[in-house]
């Protein structure tokens, strides 16, 4: 069974109502895992542009797995959000 399409819309309404910063730089957005008082230990993740480009993009797989291998946030989590 192949993964379901995830859209980029998804992603960030996910991320953004978990606390995370979403940046743009360049056409690229950045994803960025919320404070946790230690310095230094935010974690980031550079969505290219053909993924992000507007909310109805569908997100490609490598960055659905670092997601998941990043921030440990699966594909059923922002499906399901």
């Amino acid at each position: 069974m192949s993964q379901p399409a995830v859209k980029w819309g998804q992603v960030e309404r996910y991320f953004r109502r978990h606390g995370y910063v979403i940046i743009t730089k360049g056409g690229d957005k950045f994803v960025i895992a919320p404070k946790d008082g230690k310095p230094r230990s935010r974690q980031s993740i550079c969505v290219g542009h053909t993924s992000s480009n507007h909310p109805g993009s569908q997100v490609l797989p490598v960055y659905l797995s670092k997601f998941k291998n990043t921030f440990g946030v699966s594909i059923q989590d922002i499906i399901n959000e």
